[in-house]
Formats: structure tokens, C-alpha cells, sequence
């Protein structure tokens, strides 16, 4: 595909690199020349130096030939006028960024009329996500897949865990209930497991399965905490505004601690039902004095990750339950990874997640494939993907599995049919309309279809 990417900053670099790994022609644009120069020296993109919401630009860049034109710059105005404009000169597909909670309430109203296909709001799907955690204390992560009907879970084995030293092919009958680790951490290498493989204390686990049957395997693991009742997030953005309305609508209690007074007096307006602390949450003191040591979960939300990452490791130490901090910056999220911390949300990275969910499905769909879900786990080098069996797939369709010639590293890790979840084993099969789930090493799997061996 052709794609042209307007703003090149944390999000927009990060998508330049993924995107080219995986084939796609790319071109930047971005107002700052030393941006452009240093991601054209070190990507085979080609790059624009400019205002990537102006007519001229974009036409000489060549929008009226992109596929896909991503506006990704930090102004909602721009991203929207950007989308605009290149649908005119003739793109096939803009996604814009679009954070402002007063836009993306009523962007519904107007996405026909600027032309867009997708927009994408990094802060609000954060916070989506770290609700899901909330409600699955025990868990690092939390992906839904099959419209909720399969969990994919992430969460930590205890050191002294009954399961330690049990393969996995002795866990049905260890907890009774139906589940798959499709992948498995230990001492920072990642894995897709055999039967065979033997769990150990202080493992990363990747469990899929039904939500009802996910929760119960993981309280007979010993690792299902108690239920988030009570919550202080540090930092009054768009983030905490966002999670802040879902956790009161669960009549969770909720503090947040603001350091500029008028960011706290905006947000309190908004959010009548929290109490609201003009703080700095790098100030202990102020924690302990507001009840840091009698609240279920800590959240840090700051703009600035090592603000986040200090104040989470102090809750830690504070024995409080959950505690999660948001970190955008690769380079601290790889290093956050040897604290004690339970969870980390990166906006950027599930951003960019989404995008390129939607990139896949729009070559899939080039090729008569259906991809449904795409979610990469174990820093990247793991996806899993959601595809929709047809009846196109007739190589594959009501064979056993045991009988299909599946390609390494590969893993068919649940079959959704009819909105029952089916944990599969050699003797299942796929049927045409199930939803079956992927976990694989391969990259570019566009289809149901390229999870054999002799495909193309």
C-alpha cells in the first residue's frame, strides 16, 4: 500500500518504521527539517518538509495516489483539515488523530462529510484498556477478541504457584476449566508453548479463553485479587478524564491529584462525582496524607513518565494492590519491566495497534481475507490475530487439527462459533463463519488461509 503519514512525532515514527517493515511504500510529512532528515536517513521513506494541512503539500506529495493518509500531528484542527483536504485531492483512506474529549464525542456526526475513515483517540482507548485491568485485578493486560467473547489476558504466575512445574498439557485437568497459554515470558524471552512446555514460578502467562473461564483459571493459579473499589490516578488530562467517567459509572470512589490549579479546577467542573487535589504526585507526603496506604489501586497518568513511574513504585512499596503507570517512551517501558510494577499503558503503542489492525484488514480485504482483530503481545514479536473463516478456505475447513499442516511457530489458540468460545484440541475443526484466533511468530498473515504450510 501507499501511505503518507502527516506528523511525524512519537506515534507517527513509530508507525513509519512498523509500516515499512511490512512492505508498505512510505511517505512523511512534518514541519521540522531535522525530523524528516533523521527518520529519511535511517527509513526507506521518502520525506516532505511542510504543513501537511496545506493543498500544495499534500498534492505534491502525492496524495491523490495514497491508499491511506495518516494524520498524526499534536493539533486536532490540523489532523481533521489534513483528512479533508487529502480526500479531496483523492486519497483513498484517511485516519485522523483526535483527542479533544468535545471532537471525538461528535466525530460520528461529521466523518462522511470530511472523509474519513477512522479516527483514532490514543487517550481514550488507554483508558478503556486500564478499566478492563481494573475490573481483572490479577492482570498485567487485558485484549477482548470476538466482540467479547474470548479474553486474552496477561498476567504474572506466582513464584510459589501450585502450577509451577506442571506442563501444559496437565492443566485441564489441574483446574478444571478450559483455557490456552498461547505465550509465555520468562527472563525477558518470549515463547509459543507446546504441550509439553513446563510452567515456573514468576512466568509472564498469555491466557486465552472464554472471560468467565479465564477468571476462574487464574483464581485457581493463585493469582485473582480482590475487587478495585477505591482509586487515586495522578494527573488531571484527557486520560484520567476519560477513566475517571468509566470507573464512577462502576460507583468506583475516585481521586485524582492534579499539580496546576487550573487543570484541577477544569476537571473538578467536569467530574462532579470525583474528588479532585491540586498535588504533585511525586510528593509522598501528599499521597499518604490523601490515603495512598487504604486505596485499592494507583494509577499515574502525568505527562511525564518518570513522574509515573517514581510515584507508581512508591504505591508499590505502599503494598497497594494495582498500580499502573502510563509510559510512553520505549526505552523506560523496557526498563520499567525489571520494577515491581503490575501493569504499564502505553497510548502510543495502542494507537498504533489500531492502525495497523486497520491497515491489515484493508490488504486483507485486497485479497478476499477477513482480518478481524490484529493485537501484537511480547514487545512486538508476537501477534495475535482475529480472522473470519469463509467459505474460501476450503483447504482448511472441518479438517482436524491434528491433520493440518500448519506453519512453525504458529498456534490456533481458540474457535469462536456461534458466540461460544471452543479451547480447540486435535480433533476440532474449523468451520466456515467461525472466528478463530491466531497466535503466531510470522509476520504478514493476511489471511486465514496463510496459517499453512505450502501457502503462498
Amino acid at each position: 500500500m501507499q501511505i503518507m503519514i502527516v506528523g511525524c512525532g512519537k506515534m507517527g515514527s513509530t508507525l513509519a518504521v512498523q509500516l515499512v517493515a511490512e512492505g508498505h511504500r512510505v511517505t512523511v510529512i512534518d514541519r521540522s527539517e531535522s525530523v524528516i532528515e533523521q527518520i529519511s536517513n535511517t527509513q526507506d521513506v521518502i520525506g516532505y518538509v511542510g504543513n501537511g494541512a496545506v493543498f500544495s503539500v499534500l498534492e505534491e506529495a502525492g496524495a491523490k495516489d495514497a491508499d491511506l493518509l495518516l494524520a498524526l500531528t499534536q493539533s486536532d484542527e490540523m489532523n481533521l483539515l489534513a483528512c479533508l483536504i487529502a480526500h479531496k485531492i483523492g486519497a483513498k483512506h484517511t485516519i485522523a488523530r483526535v483527542r479533544n474529549p468535545e471532537y471525538a464525542n461528535n466525530m460520528y456526526r461529521i466523518s462522511d462529510d470530511l472523509g474519513l475513515s477512522m479516527t483514532v483517540n490514543p487517550d481514550r482507548q488507554a483508558a478503556e484498556e486500564i478499566a478492563r485491568v481494573l475490573r481483572f485485578p490479577a492482570a498485567m493486560h487485558v485484549e477482548l477478541f470476538a466482540r467479547g467473547h474470548v479474553e486474552l489476558v496477561t498476567s504474572k504466575l506466582p513464584e510459589k504457584s501450585s502450577l509451577s512445574g506442571i506442563p501444559l498439557y496437565e492443566l485441564p485437568q489441574k483446574l478444571g476449566v478450559k483455557v490456552l497459554i498461547c505465550a509465555v515470558e520468562r527472563n525477558g524471552e518470549y515463547t509459543i508453548p507446546s504441550g509439553g512446555f513446563t510452567l515456573s514460578g514468576g512466568d509472564v502467562l498469555y491466557v486465552t479463553g472464554a472471560p468467565r473461564e479465564v477468571a476462574k483459571a487464574l483464581r485457581k493459579a493463585g493469582v485473582l485479587a480482590n475487587p478495585i473499589r477505591s482509586v487515586i490516578i495522578g494527573g488531571g488530562g484527557r486520560i484520567s478524564y476519560y477513566l475517571a467517567q468509566e470507573l464512577l459509572k462502576s460507583n468506583l470512589s475516585v481521586k485524582i491529584v492534579e499539580r496546576n490549579k487550573e487543570n484541577a479546577h477544569n476537571i473538578a467542573e467536569l467530574l462532579p462525582g470525583a474528588v479532585i487535589l491540586n498535588g504533585d504526585i511525586t510528593d509522598n507526603e501528599l499521597l499518604l496524607e490523601e490515603g495512598l496506604d487504604g486505596v485499592d489501586a494507583f494509577i499515574g497518568l502525568t505527562g511525564l513518565d518518570e513522574g509515573n513511574i517514581l510515584s507508581a513504585l512508591y504505591a508499590k512499596h505502599r503494598n497497594v494492590s494495582k498500580v499502573i503507570a502510563k509510559v510512553n517512551n520505549d526505552a523506560l517501558e523496557s526498563l520499567v519491566k525489571a520494577t515491581a510494577l503490575d501493569s504499564v499503558i502505553s497510548p502510543k503503542r495502542i494507537a498504533t495497534n489500531q492502525i495497523l489492525r486497520y491497515v491489515r484488514a484493508r490488504e486483507a480485504s485486497a485479497n478476499h481475507g477477513e482480518i478481524r482483530g490484529l493485537y501484537k503481545i511480547a514487545d512486538g514479536s508476537i501477534e495475535v490475530l482475529e480472522f473470519l473463516a469463509s467459505a474460501e478456505n476450503k483447504n482448511l475447513l472441518n479438517i482436524p487439527l491434528k491433520d493440518l499442516k500448519t506453519k512453525k511457530h504458529l498456534l490456533i489458540a481458540c474457535i469462536v462459533r456461534n458466540g461460544k468460545a471452543i479451547i480447540p484440541g486435535g480433533m476440532d475443526s474449523i468451520q466456515a463463519g467461525d472466528v478463530v484466533l491466531v497466535v503466531t511468530e510470522q509476520r504478514r498473515l493476511n489471511d486465514l488461509g496463510d496459517i499453512m504450510e505450502d501457502a503462498r
